[in-house]
């Protein structure tokens, strides 16, 4: 699944090429919407909400998940010839034709058309979005939290490393966040949600390390994701302050052999330990069969903490 930054970068890189843009061909390549021409629409706005894309044109709505293997792609127009796409042309799913573009989205794991004034019931399932608009308001970011730990604490027997990732709950967290939060706060996943001493600090630290790879702290294309842009200040949530904008880490190809800068302190660390302390980082998979995450999909993920920091 992907993580809700992601569907925050890429809103910003389709935006400015579809919004107010006039469609001169559409080309849905699922059952249920092959025969749906949106020629002649314009695009009104294209922005994510949690780690579903909307594409918004008039009464309509173009909504989409990537699950694992999706993408969408940009392609100049080139004087009426058709592009090369960059993945095999069976695995496209949606093309949206404009005068200088063509977008097209690969291998979607979710693709449909929803009446606009409808998509709010259809996505009402998710909990608060930690990347979404209205954290920016301070009375807004503190019914958000609230809401947050009160959803989380429904099940105070569930394991915080699953209950993290049910976008019901909480939405936006993917793996890595996950991964990185919990280490961050020092917690084992495995300990139930109703004995983690600070719920709403959790919350915070992740909604910061996923505000600290958007715009305009991170650009939207190009840009490693990090969780590594942190500093010990006693007065944050665990004793840990994220630094936003976040230092980026150097790109391999510019970076001296064996001295690139880590992205992360456990996550994929199995290997190299973990960066805070040096020691082991234990990988397991933990699951939840009680729980299923977003669009019926199960949480069974990959896990990868540190004993010695998380106790």
């Amino acid at each position: 699944m992907p993580e809700g930054d992601s569907l925050v970068r890429l809103a910003h890189r389709l935006d400015p090429v579809l919004s107010g843009r006039t469609l001169l061909r559409t080309d849905f390549r699922v059952p249920q919407w092959a025969t749906l021409d949106l020629s002649g629409r314009t695009v009104d706005a294209v922005r994510p909400r949690a780690k579903y894309l909307l594409m918004e044109l008039g009464d309509l709505t173009v909504l989409s998940h990537l699950k694992m293997e999706g993408r969408w792609d940009i392609y100049p127009d080139d004087g009426g010839r058709p592009p090369r796409w960059a993945r095999p042309e069976w695995q496209a799913r949606c093309v949206l034709q404009t005068a200088e573009h063509q977008v097209v989205g690969f291998q979607l794991g979710l693709l449909e058309v929803v009446p606009t004034a409808e998509v709010a019931d259809r996505l009402e399932f998710l909990g608060p979005d930690l990347l979404g608009p209205g954290w920016e308001d301070p009375e807004q970011a503190e019914r958000l939290l609230a809401e947050s730990v009160q959803r989380l604490e429904q099940d105070p027997d569930r394991m915080i490393g699953t209950a993290l990732l049910d976008q019901r709950l909480v939405s936006g967290i993917g793996n890595i966040y996950r991964c990185e939060t919990l280490l961050l706060a020092g917690l084992d996943p495995h300990r139930p949600v109703s004995s983690v001493p600070d719920l709403p600090g959790l919350v915070l630290i992740a909604r910061d390390l996923l505000r600290s790879n958007v715009p305009p702290a991170a650009p939207a294309r190009g840009a490693q994701r990090t969780t590594t842009g942190v500093r010990p200040d006693p007065s944050a949530p665990y004793g840990v302050r994220v630094v936003v904008p976040a230092p980026r880490p150097a790109p391999a190809g510019r970076s001296l052999p064996g001295r690139r800068t880590p992205s992360y302190f456990v996550y994929r660390r199995e290997r190299e330990g973990c960066l805070r302390c040096r020691g082991p980082v234990r990988l397991e998979e933990l699951s939840d069969s009680s729980a299923v995450q977003e669009e019926g999909s199960a949480l069974a993920r990959q896990l990868w903490w540190c004993p010695h920091c998380q106790r």
